[in-house]
């Protein structure tokens, strides 16, 4: 059986801190124990075509030790003085830059072995996953490093295993077989198993989950709710096939390759023709077409509905007329003058005495009346 052809790149100063100064002392254990097949598939032998290491300028008194184990040492520090006096480094750029580098210019290449506990190195696990090649990451189960990279990687070493691997030697073969048996895996040193909330979700949507009668196939709807509990852990990155294919297991009817009774991608030409079907019960699944059977998935969060906008009053005339009822605007100004100053307060009207001139007038008459007689 062929070897894995493998890329190894270590994330020293996370591993360091996670682990021990052992990891020094047992660089060639804990290698051998990845080349003779530790978490790869069916126990295959890996040959690691690259080995890199990337740590902070106080580690590079270990260049030695990796040097002579093979790997090339790069010293990742820090430009800006904060950073510099704070211990960073900015291995985490150089190792995802060398990452995507080699998986697009090495052909050769099947695997990649990411040892970090570094959560932000979750997309850097997509985006090799997205050119068909296998990754293998690091996590501690004491936090939700392992469990995160336990959904998206094809597998995740966590770090009591790593530590175990540190005095691993290679047991002696049997006459009767052709190799070694393979090196064992320490098992998880939690109480109780950490049970993903994300595939509690997916099983719960499993158990759930009803076709309508005309709609489609219940399987299919399970599938897209399965594609978007992911793409809502990732929104607008790309989920690997292999990440998809491993979620979709779940589901009974689901396989991809022909078995007794079913029929490979539910019933689909293949893998693209599946996902397109998919996208279609749920458009927020992007599929884009990268070649021939080849597409890429991403998942795309639908956009909010915009808020109602609020009623505005109508607007207020200030004009006097615009504040008059309808059959008020039908009246002449005179009527309504006229109205108005009914409700006025005026003052008491003076006395008329018009009536009394007449008698005053009479008076003089008879006044005049008499002198005249007196001349006479």
């Amino acid at each position: 059986m062929s070897r894995v052809k493998s890329v190894l790149l270590v994330d020293f100063d996370n591993i360091y801190g996670a682990t021990s100064e052992e990891v020094v002392s047992g660089l060639s254990n804990w290698l051998l124990w990845l080349e003779d097949g530790a978490f790869s598939p069916k126990n295959r032998r890996r040959r690691f075509i690259d080995k890199r290491v990337y740590w902070n300028l106080q580690f590079d008194k270990y260049r030695p030790e990796f040097e002579r184990a093979g790997f090339s040492a790069y010293n990742c520090r820090a430009l800006a003085k904060r950073k510099i006096s704070a211990g960073k480094s900015s291995a985490d750029i150089v190792l995802t830059m060398d990452a995507i580098e080699i998986a697009l210019v090495n052909e050769d290449v099947e695997e990649f072995v990411i040892l970090t506990t570094d959560s932000d190195f979750v997309p850097v696990v997509n985006r090799v996953q997205a050119g068909e090649l296998r990754v293998v990451a690091c996590g501690k189960e004491t936090d939700p490093t392992y469990e995160l990279f336990s959904q998206y990687a094809d597998a995740a070493i966590h770090i009591g295993a790593l530590k175990a691997a540190f005095s691993y030697e290679r047991a002696k073969r049997k006459w009767y077989r052709l190799r070694s048996p393979p090196p064992e895996i320490a098992p998880l040193t939690l109480v109780r198993e950490r049970r993903s909330p994300l595939m509690g979700r997916v099983r719960a949507a499993l158990e759930t989950s009803e076709a309508p009668k005309d709609g489609p196939p219940p399987e299919l709807l399970r599938a897209a709710a399965i594609i978007k509990e992911l793409g809502e852990r990732m929104p607008d990155q790309p989920l690997s096939k292999s990440r998809i294919v491993r979620a979709l297991s779940l589901i009974q009817e689901f396989t991809p390759t022909y078995q007794a009774g079913l029929r490979p991608w539910f019933g689909h030409k293949n893998f693209a023709a599946m996902m397109r079907r998919l996208s279609q019960i749920q458009p927020a699944i992007e599929v884009t077409t990268l070649g021939k059977n080849k597409v890429e998935t991403v998942w795309r969060e639908p956009a909010e509905a915009p808020p109602p906008k609020p009623k505005t009053p109508p607007p207020v005339d200030d004009e006097p007329e615009a504040r008059l009822l309808p059959r008020e605007r039908e009246r002449t100004p005179l009527a309504l003058l006229a109205e108005a100053a009914k409700d006025v307060d005026l003052p008491d009207p003076v006395e008329d005495t018009a009536e009394e001139a007449p008698e005053e007038d009479a008076e003089d008459e008879d006044a005049e009346a008499e002198g005249m007689t007196s001349r006479v």
